[in-house]
């Protein structure tokens, strides 16, 4: 269970997704209409809806109970058969789309299997394998973003479907080979992972209010012609987000794994924390700086939405060593309750803040409320991981959340902010030479050259 190697397993197979997702929406930006990036949109709320509501069983804590029992070796099949038939029992509900628009109802099937990839993955997850959860998700991105290109030159919502339901069904039998399907609802282990996973599940629901509350509210007020510019915009502006978070995807199973194993699991948060302080800070502002030339000359339709990009693109991707903190509290699982807290403040922030200010200020309205939630959210899950003594505030973790704190002042001016951040990275010492002897154990091989650049602003 490495988690560098099945971290920069899934950097890759993020680049990748978002390379040929650039593609995709550079073709449709010119091909197409606001109206039908509007509708992919749409689609993929839609995907986000199946996601968290229909997750009774939280994906974090089967990936949770799946590495513990596999750190321990104790039987794990009886986790595995019950989320991937709990996946299809549920499924049935997603008829309720029959009332809507043609091209919902005629998404049904790929949204169930998006719902059975999804337990599929994060049982592969939590065993570890990582390679092979990043092999299927490279598989579905050729046919999301790759083939469904024929659908923009159509303008044709209903051939995109058609493509994206085949994509999940080969990603499914793919997955498959490794984790074959057995038809099997344990009835105790569906009752304690609902009981233990309560607050996940009701965070969930309440953070896609969170994450896409703008997006709806958006398209309540000003119609699918501006969600079709903010949405854009968006995707564009949290690919470094993205980015650094595929960088802790693997952190949740080898938490787990290596919590279960006695490490202690406040020095795996607070190297984790500062390490991606190290990458994600720099990235925000580059991203900051260059983002709109990206813009205005490949997506001149979109300039509308540059100043909402800037604002989301430094606020999402600087707090997101922040926010992965929530790996170790689920890993920890000692109280999840701060979860729903955490979910209900961020839920009402983004809606009451979209609510009051996309009428007066547009799609910057929305920006500005999804900005405010990632400070938010950043510092209720390191109040929480604090208290529950699973991220200890030392002086390094202070100096790390100092410097993430500076990197706002990008919004005055980023080359001096970019300056002043890298100068505190080698005076601070939040990495020392012992940070990276440990970390240089877990680099693959054929990256060991990343550890060089550590030991340049170790201390």
């Amino acid at each position: 269970m490495n988690p560098l190697g099945g971290a920069f397993k899934f950097l890759a197979t993020t680049i990748f997704n978002s390379v040929l997702g650039l593609i995709f929406f550079l073709i449709a930006g010119h091909f197409a209409n606001p109206s039908f990036v509007g509708k992919v949109a749409i689609i993929q709320l839609m995907e986000t809806i199946t996601g968290s509501f229909f997750a009774i069983l939280p994906y974090s804590i089967i990936t949770r109970e799946i590495s513990h029992r596999y750190a321990k070796n104790e039987e794990y099949k009886r986790i595995a058969h019950t989320a991937l038939s709990f996946a299809l029992l549920i499924s049935p509900f997603l008829l309720f789309l029959l009332f809507f628009q043609s091209y919902l109802w005629l998404s049904i099937p790929y949204f169930i299997i998006y719902l059975y990839t999804n337990y599929q993955g994060q049982v592969l997850s939590g065993l570890g394998k990582f390679t092979e959860v990043n092999v299927g998700n490279a598989i579905f991105t050729i046919a999301r973003w790759g083939f469904s290109v024929l659908a923009v030159f159509y303008h044709n919502v209903e051939l995109l479907i058609a493509i994206w339901t085949i994509g999940a069904l080969i990603k499914a039998i793919y997955y498959h080979l490794y984790i074959p399907f057995g038809f099997g609802l344990d009835k105790e282990v569906f009752k304690e992972i609902v009981k233990v996973g309560l607050p996940i599940y009701l965070t969930g629901i309440v953070s896609f209010i969170s994450s896409q509350g703008d997006r709806v509210i958006t398209a309540f007020l000003l119609g699918s012609y501006y969600l079709g510019i903010y949405q854009l915009v968006s995707l564009v502006a949290i690919v470094p987000s993205i980015l650094i978070s595929s960088l802790s995807s693997s952190l949740l199973p080898s938490s787990t794994y290596y919590y279960a194993k006695g490490s202690n699991i406040e020095e795996m948060s607070s190297l984790t924390v500062r390490l991606l302080t190290l990458f994600s800070l720099p990235i925000a502002i580059l991203a900051y700086a260059i983002s709109p030339f990206f813009i205005s000359k490949l997506f001149p339709q979109y300039v509308l939405g540059i100043r909402a990009m800037e604002l989301i693109v430094l606020s999402l991707t600087s707090t997101m060593p922040l926010q992965i903190l929530s790996a170790f509290l689920v890993a920890a699982k000692k109280n999840y309750r701060p979860f729903i807290i955490i979910g209900l403040i961020s839920a009402l922030e983004v809606v009451g803040v979209s609510y009051y200010l996309i009428p007066r200020m547009g799609i910057l309205g929305a920006a500005i409320a999804q900005a405010f939630n990632a400070i938010i959210t950043s510092a209720l899950y390191v109040a929480f991981a604090n208290s529950q003594k699973v991220f200890l505030l030392g002086k390094k973790e202070k100096m790390a959340i100092l410097i993430i704190t500076i990197s706002f002042f990008s919004l005055i001016n980023w080359a001096i902010s970019l300056v002043v951040i890298l100068i505190l990275f080698k005076i601070s010492g939040i990495i020392s030479t012992k940070d990276v002897i440990l970390v240089e154990n877990f680099i693959p091989t054929p990256l060991k050259s990343i550890s060089k650049l550590l030991y340049l602003v170790a201390k």
